[in-house]
């Protein structure tokens, strides 16, 4: 896939008098680092509003001391410890037969560590994207603004959800960039898909892990930062206000 053939799609849209929209989410932020300051650089040099997925168990101080004035970067919580607790092939921080009430607290207790730091939104990502039977539920029990899971995801609960689409790294075989082809060609369709269905607000997540990004991944995020914020026709969304109208 070429960017041609991307900007041949976009061009449907522009006829048809649509705009899509795009948000960024970064996951695994624990501590300050030279990759997160990399990030938050590149973030603030395009003017594209980044959701940092931040597990609670970090240093959330130091992150807090980071992050301030940050008015362009939302936190989120990342799970509550970013530990598998289940067994099998499928990662997850709550075994599937742990009731209801033992994920809310543990929700809560993961907030808690969180909600100090600047910018920080009642919003829960789950580590590896897992989706424990009772989360959803819990998430309205506690009272989260919403949620962000990966979009092939099963669809579950009331809650508010908005997930991330085009995941930056293939992770088989160990991390490394998906590859310009690749991810420019998983944007295309899900660019098609919305146009074909008509769901023309539905939002398309850029998915991205600073601490496992190797020089690929750091060349071409720069550069489709640049040419998507940089172009006509093309809209970028920040988590919680995309969370809110979906709400409605």
């Amino acid at each position: 896939m070429s960017w041609f053939a991307l900007g041949l799609e976009l061009r449907r849209w522009r006829r048809a008098g649509q705009t899509p929209v795009l948000w960024w989410r970064d996951d695994d932020a624990r501590t300050p680092s030279p990759e997160l300051d990399r990030l938050l650089d590149l973030a603030a040099r395009h003017g594209a509003p980044l959701t940092l997925a931040v597990i609670p168990d970090g240093d959330i101080p130091a992150l807090a001391a980071r992050l301030g004035g940050r008015t362009d970067v939302c936190v989120a919580q990342h799970g509550i410890d970013h530990q598998n607790r289940r067994t099998g092939p499928a990662a997850g921080e709550f075994p599937p037969e742990w009731r209801r009430i033992r994920v809310a607290t543990l929700l809560r207790a993961g907030w808690s560590r969180l909600a100090a730091a600047p910018q920080a939104s009642r919003i829960f990502v789950p580590p590896w994207n897992d989706i424990h039977p009772e989360l959803a539920q819990a998430l309205v029990d506690c009272g989260y603004a919403g949620w962000s899971a990966w979009g092939e995801a099963p669809v579950a609960g009331r809650a508010p959800r908005v997930d991330a689409h085009l995941d930056l790294m293939r992770w088989r075989g160990g991390a490394r960039f998906r590859g310009e082809g690749r991810f420019l060609a998983d944007f295309r369709k899900q660019l098609a898909a919305r146009r074909r269905s008509g769901d023309w607000s539905a939002p398309i997540g850029l998915l991205t892990h600073h601490l496992a990004h190797d020089a690929p991944a750091w060349s071409f995020l720069d550069r489709f930062l640049a040419w998507s914020v940089g172009r006509g026709g093309l809209a970028w969304g920040a988590l919680p206000e995309l969370l809110s109208a979906a709400e409605h």
